[in-house]
């Protein structure tokens, strides 16, 4: 048996975040990165844009290189998964057999992507660095590209087949895009702006089959295509802690310190559920996977902080931006913008911001969205004639 040791299961971008975090802040003892991928923690929001692009390769989205784990002394393990957990005697077997101990325990296990129940060699899913670069392989001009899924993966995806000469039709089952996050003048922006550049998308409709060269859909049509991308969200890799005994529900149960309710075991990231607003949730995010994993570091060095931070996601499509942080609630204000762009600010019963959504072109509403940020935290009550008035600046606002 080894010496106990700091052990982060999932090396993606929450448990590299939380690795070189436990360095950072002077831990100094045995620390293990175990990675069901061959490569070093990166980032995933490139995957979609830049990456599938070409204009930018592994090591520009990866957290570090292999020779700065060496350097920091991480021991990054890939390709020998973790096969179970054992809680009561504080250790982990991996896939050869080994088993090691641990002093603290970090779940940050991500998702895969869900997967249609039929499997074929023309049917793609983009969640990991490897999907990423078969999809691009396979993204040349003149193909013909079915998108299952209007979220912002296979809207994302959408505009850069665009742009690099695909046609491209989306199939999105409900009724607009992005329905579950985005207000619904925001939906309709994003539909507009991808019908403007030429991508065929269909709402209200759902997939009967896939065949080598068409897909059906269940209204009985018929679409041809070379290659159809599935975008229609991710499974949490929730397996090891269901099997350990730990509390799941959409994903690994967490207290507001990011603690499961086994001692000494602590999640982040995409697989952690933990509580917003009295609510469980789970965010899928760059923002999340970075703030938690920090979060969860210090706390398995002892700081026994609350994990408040605001939530917020952006999605970049053609040249246009979106940015939302905080929370959406039903009383709404919206200020057009003299750009064409639209903030929109969601307020609690006594006026005070609780969340806000920018759309601009380029990153024309991160400003402003930072300035949301602000008055959220400022929890001031404010006028929502002054909000929906442009020529009344944000940081006036903040001055009160």
């Amino acid at each position: 048996m080894m010496t106990a040791a700091l052990i982060i299961v999932g090396a993606g971008h929450a448990g590299g975040r939380a690795a070189l975090t436990l360095r950072e802040e002077g831990y100094s003892g045995r620390l293990i990165l175990i990675g069901d991928e061959p490569h070093v923690p990166y980032e995933r929001p490139p995957l979609s844009k830049g990456l599938l692009q070409g204009s930018v390769d592994l090591a520009g989205c990866s957290l570090c290189d292999s020779a700065r784990l060496a350097e920091l002394g991480i021991e990054h393990i890939a390709g020998n998964p973790v096969r179970q957990l054992d809680p009561p005697q504080h250790r982990l077997q991996l896939a050869d057999g080994q088993w090691l101990s641990y002093a603290g325990l970090l779940l940050a296990t991500g998702g895969r992507a869900r997967r249609l129940p039929q499997e074929q060699a023309n049917v793609l899913y983009l969640r990991t660095h490897d999907e990423a670069l078969a999809l691009k392989s396979a993204l040349r001009p003149g193909a013909r590209l079915v998108i299952v899924g209007g979220g912002f993966i296979g809207l994302e995806v959408a505009a850069t087949a665009r742009g690099l000469g695909c046609e491209v039709t989306v199939l999105e089952a409900g009724p607009r895009l992005a329905g579950r996050v985005l207000a619904p003048v925001i939906s309709e922006a994003l539909l507009k702006l991808h019908r403007q550049h030429g991508v065929d998308v269909r709402l209200n409709v759902a997939l009967e089959s896939i065949h080598a060269e068409a897909v059906q859909l269940v209204d009985g049509q018929w679409l041809p295509c070379d290659l159809v991308v599935v975008g229609i969200g991710m499974q949490p890799n929730i397996e090891l802690a269901v099997a350990a005994g730990l509390e799941v529900g959409q994903g690994i149960r967490v207290d507001t310190h990011l603690r499961t309710g086994v001692p000494d075991i602590y999640a982040a990231g995409d697989v952690c559920e933990f509580r917003l607003g009295g609510e469980y949730q789970r965010q899928e995010t760059w923002r999340n996977a970075e703030a938690q994993g920090r979060h969860a570091a210090l706390n398995m060095l002892g700081r026994d902080e609350p994990f408040e931070a605001l939530p917020g996601f952006w999605s970049d499509q053609y040249d246009w931006g979106l940015q939302t942080v905080g929370v959406i609630t039903p009383l709404t204000v919206s200020r057009v913008l003299p750009d064409a762009g639209l903030l929109l600010f969601y307020l609690d019963a006594d006026h005070r911001l609780q969340g806000a959504c920018g759309w601009g072109p380029g990153n024309s509403v991160a400003k402003d969205v930072k300035l949301c940020e602000r008055l959220i935290s400022a929890r001031i009550a404010l006028n929502p004639a002054s909000l929906a008035d442009p020529h009344v600046s944000l940081k006036h606002l903040l001055r009160g």
